[in-house]
């Protein structure tokens, strides 16, 4: 993944990158992009440099800057769904120049171009094709999971689960039982945490008996033998 641009913006003040470098006399002030912005604050803004335009993201709307005019284009904010797929008040976008051999479109005025500009919020990540102007299939997906590797995540990360509580009770003689207390969610976790030890145990009594099964009839034959040796012998 070759990275174009990365707009950061954060409350009144923006930052620019350019392959992940912070580029000069940055931040600013959003009001040096004139009138028609976002009051206060913006959310998210992605640099599109091959067309240069700048577009901003608050809530479930966008505008469009012209960085040759230095102006906001008329006629917007416009919906956010324009933006097929992607979520409201995304928390931050950057640029994939991929593709690149594609030929880039002319007229600037329009919103696609080879490539793929991915949004994140939150947990989660969507690609969005810059050409078909929408999300790619089988999107969101999880930002832990395909960008810091973290595998086995459960399906909602969100899911509060603590492990279960064992407590130990200690007798006169020497002996410990160990208590597990599971709460109130989770039914496959109880069945693990309930079957495990059950299958280990049944395991081990198989065990016990096919050794005391062996060593007894192991027994019965030397004696038999010690008995007809005698007998060979008297």
């Amino acid at each position: 993944m070759e990275l174009i641009s990365l707009f950061g913006a954060l409350g009144n003040r923006f930052w620019v990158f350019k392959d992940t470098t912070l580029q000069p006399s940055y931040p600013q002030d959003i009001s040096l992009f004139g009138s028609g912005m976002p009051t206060q604050s913006i959310e998210t803004a992605v640099w599109w440099e091959d067309v240069a335009k700048t577009y901003f993201f608050k809530g479930d709307r966008y505008w469009r800057y012209n960085e040759d005019m230095r102006t906001m284009d008329p006629g917007y904010p416009k919906p956010i769904t324009i933006w097929k797929g992607i979520p409201d008040s995304p928390q931050g976008a950057f640029v994939d120049r991929a593709n690149d051999s594609v030929e880039r479109h002319q007229n600037k005025n329009q919103l696609n171009w080879p490539g793929f500009t991915y949004f994140y919020k939150g947990k989660d990540y969507w690609k969005f094709n810059n050409q078909l102007l929408r999300v790619e299939p089988g999107y969101p997906r999880s930002i832990l999971r395909d960008f810091m590797g973290c595998d086995g995540l459960p399906a909602d990360p969100d899911w509060d689960w603590n492990p279960p509580v064992a407590e130990e009770r200690h007798y006169d003689n020497g002996d410990v039982d160990v208590v597990i207390k599971l709460d109130s969610a989770g039914g496959t976790e109880k069945a693990v945490a309930i079957a495990i030890p059950c299958v280990l145990a049944l395991c081990m009594m198989v065990l016990l008996y096919t050794v005391f099964q062996f060593r007894r009839k192991s027994t019965q034959r030397h004696i038999l033998y010690c008995k007809r040796s005698m007998q060979e012998w008297v």
